[in-house]
């Protein structure tokens, strides 16, 4: 069955990924804080997997030739699985506020695939307010009392984490952008072969989890469905490097999540940036 189109603004869709972003990323470090990447890994994207498979027979579709797609679609849960171990590598020994604007940088580096390898351009405008959006990300979420810290445990993840999430978008992009598959049928696939990788190369990691590690990875992986499956909707029809750089302002939301919630405080450094970044996408998403 074809999953009807969402007829919803493609900026929109990536900004609520980001908020589902900022939800994964919290349970992330929660569930990080007494096991390591390599243990969670595969178990994550099977769970992941598993629940889009009970859901398949509702939007499984392929339209492309299988020598187009089958390759891209490796080439993509190659990239995504070495980017998602470096993305929890990155939580393991570092603090969030370290770690998150590095991988805020993912955007910078689409901008520039996306020109290299699919001729995509975006408006000196469009272009201004997404380096503004990153800046405001990096500005709100850097704490430069700990970096020095953890620059030695983070920088190396965090970079490849950004650098391979920026260019799996440009195979996701050409994939979707061309009606060869639909976003689901992308994300349940990906995520098989990522967590079958994981397993042969890392092993299961079972024996290090409890029931209270299943129960979040599973909850954590309903938000991360949900995360990828609007980037990937908007990814379809939007810019590349605007939709990830307004997919990537999932501190934001972690900060208005924790003063709503959890009764965080607020500084003038977090309020000032998080309205700049909050501004500068309500720009982005106005047409030009």
């Amino acid at each position: 069955m074809i999953v009807p189109e969402i007829a919803v603004n493609n900026h929109i869709l990536a900004i609520a990924s980001a908020f589902f972003g900022a939800l994964s990323n919290i349970l992330a470090k929660t569930i990080l804080k007494d096991v390591t990447a390599k243990d969670i890994l595969g178990v994550n994207f099977l769970i992941m997997t598993g629940i889009m498979a009970l859901l398949s027979p509702a939007f499984f579709e392929i339209n492309g030739s299988l020598s187009v797609v089958i390759p891209l679609v490796v080439l993509i849960s190659v990239v995504d699985f070495f980017a998602n171990y470096f993305f929890f590598k990155s939580f393991e020994k570092s603090d969030v506020s370290v770690v998150t604007p590095m991988l805020a940088l993912a955007p910078g580096f689409t901008f520039l695939f996306a020109w290299l390898f699919l001729g995509e351009s975006v408006t000196w405008m469009q272009l201004i307010l997404s380096i503004g959006v990153v800046a405001g990300i990096v500005a709100f979420s850097a704490d430069f009392s700990k970096l020095r810290e953890s620059l030695d445990n983070t920088l190396l993840p965090a970079i490849t984490a950004s650098l391979l999430f920026g260019f799996s978008a440009i195979p996701s992009k050409y994939l979707l952008s061309h009606g060869m598959m639909n976003a689901p049928t992308l994300y349940e696939l990906r995520g098989a072969i990522i967590g079958l990788s994981a397993i042969m190369i890392f092993g299961s990691g079972i024996n290090q989890l409890t029931a209270s590690h299943f129960r979040k990875i599973l909850v954590r992986g309903v938000f991360v469905i949900v995360q990828w499956l609007l980037l990937y909707f908007a990814l379809t029809n939007g810019k590349s490097g605007v939709t990830l750089t307004l997919g990537n302002i999932t501190p934001i939301f972690v900060f208005l999540l924790g003063v709503l919630f959890l009764k965080e405080s607020i500084t003038k450094k977090k309020l000032a940036a998080a309205l700049s970044v909050l501004i500068l996408s309500l720009l982005v998403i106005k047409p030009s």
